[in-house]
């Protein structure tokens, strides 16, 4: 039999057990340790797992800025401009298809004044759009690839999902079809501000 782990017989010898019963317990200390230690095991590869990310805030509204002016628009709002219908595969979900509906991008733009014409194309072209969720998380975009007279792509403001209300996104959610992955995709929308840049000198 093999020899009880140190410090088990000095505690257990004072409760002056007959050897027989001292032996078996000693026997079921030692088969018991192997399953305790296995169990701590599993404990903490449990404790160290990744949980899943929580929900973003919902967003009532968009905060809009351009050139000094500022505006919201709510979700009646966007839910009132042209609707545009997207099927994505969403890489974080194992790539299943998604359909997203909602304005796009270029259409809340054009409500604060940032139009695509001729005589804007120098605008547009400087220009980036910084995104905003209601986590804090940001992304940029390129004013001319939410523009569809300079991108085959659509950056949509989403506001269904699947034919109902996307509570999954905040509500409002920003996405596009041509990004390999949704890390620009921006759930919980709150913010679209537009910066352009000067051409260096």
């Amino acid at each position: 039999m093999n020899n009880p782990p140190a410090g088990f017989s000095s505690l257990l010898r004072p409760l002056c057990l007959p050897s027989v019963a001292f032996a078996l317990l000693c026997a079921l200390v030692l088969a018991l340790a192997p399953g305790a230690l296995c169990a701590q095991a599993q404990t903490g590869a449990q404790t160290g797992a990744r949980t899943p990310k929580p929900p973003v805030p919902a967003s009532s509204a968009v905060a809009l800025e351009f050139q000094g002016k500022s505006m919201s628009l709510s979700v009646t709002d966007l839910v009132n401009l042209p609707q545009v219908t997207v099927q994505v595969h969403n890489a974080h979900r194992g790539g299943i298809p998604e359909t997203y509906t909602g304005p796009l991008l270029s259409d809340v733009l054009a409500r604060i004044g940032f139009v695509a014409t001729r005589q804007t194309q120098p605008l547009i072209l400087h220009s980036v759009v910084i995104a905003t969720g209601t986590d804090h998380y940001y992304v940029l975009y390129s004013a001319a690839e939410a523009e569809p007279s300079f991108s085959l792509s659509k950056v949509l403001v989403a506001v269904m999902k699947n034919g109902l209300p996307d509570s999954q996104g905040g509500d409002i959610e920003l996405i596009n079809t041509d990004g390999a992955k949704p890390a620009r995709w921006v759930q919980g929308l709150m913010g679209l501000s537009i910066m352009s840049l000067e051409p260096q000198k």
